[in-house]
């Protein structure tokens, strides 16, 4: 008879393991979890208005069921938005952690004024000068079928953001324009109205510190205000004035 006994509560433990499994599927399934709040974190440039447009037709739906890789990649779609992030707040809060892109630089154009990132993405088309000063990178043409999000394949731009990348962050807020021209030689305008020729290069980190600490000197100050441009194209850097 123990053999029956055993197969007995054998089958009273499956049945019960799938009535418990089952339970608990319809619990999360159930509107206990569904998502009546979203919270949006990291925001600076975007605001919480344009995110949570993005996420219209959440609200409603599992927090635990939702589809993670559709909401992201509609998100993913504003182009100030580098990359997001999804955190659960049980039981009903939806949490959006959002890291933008930031400007690093900005580029003339007939209509208007082109902010962009490290990487060379269009951010916005302004129309006025933006509160927060970057420097301008000049000397590019770029079409007028470009637009936000798009990441701009130019190599004049690709050099000055290569150079802007490896500069103190010290020296760039000193610089008020950058210059490439045709073959990728870079002349940077400092906001004291100083020139600076820097020549064609790949890797700038020394040529940089060495214009960073020239700048800082006391020696320059003392003369900074009869100097029109500093040529470092040759080993040594040669001060006109």
């Amino acid at each position: 008879m123990e053999p029956k006994k055993m197969n007995t509560s054998f089958l009273y433990i499956a049945v019960l393991t799938i009535l418990l499994s089952l339970g608990l599927a319809l619990f999360l399934r159930s509107n206990a979890f569904a998502i009546q709040h979203v919270s949006v974190q990291g925001l600076s440039i975007i605001s919480e208005s344009e995110i949570l447009k993005l996420t219209d037709g959440i609200q409603g739906q599992n927090l635990l069921l939702f589809d993670r890789k559709a909401l992201q990649y509609k998100i993913s779609l504003h182009p100030l938005i580098k990359d997001v992030q999804f955190q659960r707040n049980l039981p009903q809060t939806l949490v959006v952690q959002v890291t933008e892109r930031t400007p690093v630089a900005l580029v003339v154009v007939p209509k208007g004024i082109i902010e962009v990132d490290s990487e060379g993405t269009f951010l916005r088309r302004l129309e006025s000068w933006p509160k927060n000063d970057y420097p301008v990178i000049s000397g590019i043409e770029l079409p007028d079928t470009v637009g936000p999000g798009q990441n701009l394949e130019n190599s004049l731009l690709k050099a000055g953001l290569n150079l802007l990348k490896q500069a103190p962050p010290e020296l760039v807020a000193q610089i008020g324009e950058l210059h490439v021209n045709a073959i990728e030689q870079i002349t940077l305008f400092l906001t004291s109205g100083v020139e600076v020729r820097l020549g064609q290069a790949n890797e700038w980190k020394d040529k940089l510190m060495a214009l960073y600490q020239l700048l800082s000197d006391d020696g320059y100050t003392s003369i900074q205000q009869g100097v029109r441009y500093i040529d470092f194209t040759a080993a040594k850097p040669v001060i006109g004035r």
